[in-house]
């Protein structure tokens, strides 16, 4: 009878236990002994989930399963206008002011594509990693050249090293892994912390409530897996061209880089005032712009690292 007892009494136990630690969700990855996270960034560890909707937009149609073969650090924050203002300047004619959110913790924004890769490498050779990206057959940008303010076919044909340690954009698979944070699940998650369209302004700086501006990063809640702004405030620059045959044979597979067709590159998340709606801010939302495009506030971008 004791052991009875006693055998209930550890069900109990492990049942409420189970649904303190189990029951809410994803949760922030573990990370493994003696693994250290840079500052600033967290471990996204790899998996299989799958990627798109069967809802909203025929662009992000239709869902097909993607595999992440290797652990990576994002950054947890898009890049402040301080850390992309250590290595690069603003080549267009406009740089971030007080009418549309400026500071050191406010997003970098007038920001291309193409000065994303300059940043990246920058960084990485300042930090003493391996460049990700090539152009003209040089990882230095000071043999790039000044930067296009057109769309320039040199720039386009960019290549990444993606076994290189250094710093560079996500990929379109990489983005979507991480926003959705361990949700897995077709259409379970719309956006990036919560299903709740009413509790969407907890997570996220979005139209009509961000009133037009970009905000300093980290306000808002984070993601599950400690992400912040995965959903509004500015979008963000991937790696990969945009394509509207968007399924299993360019975005499908095993960590997947997209087409080599074209020359427009995907953004990823909503922004601050592009939004009539909540729309651009689900997690499957898929944007585009031209390489060179630094005509607007809302668009900036985050890096990721390999993981060691």
């Amino acid at each position: 009878m004791k052991k009875i007892k006693w055998l209930v009494t550890l069900l109990v136990v492990a049942s409420i236990a189970l649904e303190i630690i189990g029951c809410s969700g994803p949760s922030v990855p573990i990370v493994p002994q003696g693994v250290v996270v840079p500052e600033g960034f967290v471990l996204i560890p790899a998996g299989t989930f799958q990627m798109g909707s069967n809802e909203g937009y025929d662009a992000n149609k239709p869902v097909h399963k993607v595999t992440i073969t290797k652990p990576f650090y994002m950054g947890k924050y898009e890049v402040t206008q301080a850390e992309y203002e250590k290595y690069c300047s603003y080549t267009g004619t406009d740089s971030p002011s007080s009418s549309y959110g400026d500071g050191d913790n406010y997003p970098a924004y007038y920001v291309s594509w193409y000065d994303a890769l300059v940043y990246c490498n920058k960084r990485s050779m300042a930090e003493g990693l391996t460049p990700c990206y090539s152009i003209k057959g040089s990882t230095d940008p000071k043999v790039w050249g000044t930067v296009p303010s057109a769309q320039d076919a040199t720039w386009d044909a960019a290549t990444c090293d993606f076994n290189a340690n250094g710093y560079r954009l996500p990929t379109e698979a990489e983005w979507e892994y991480a926003a959705r944070a361990g949700d897995n699940t077709v259409d379970s998650l719309t956006y990036s912390g919560t299903s709740d369209v009413n509790k969407l302004g907890d997570y996220a700086w979005y139209y009509p409530s961000a009133n037009d501006n970009t905000h300093e990063v980290g306000t808002k809640l984070p993601n599950a897996f400690g992400l912040y702004d995965m959903s509004g405030n500015v979008w963000e620059w991937c790696w990969n061209r945009y394509t509207d045959e968007y399924d299993e044979n360019t975005e499908g597979g095993s960590d997947p880089t997209g087409s080599s067709d074209g020359s427009a590159r995907v953004v990823r998340g909503g922004g601050s005032s592009w939004n009539p709606n909540s729309d651009c801010c689900a997690v499957s939302c898929r944007g585009v712009d031209n390489p060179s495009s630094r005509h607007n506030i809302n668009l900036g971008f985050r890096v990721v690292r390999l993981a060691n």
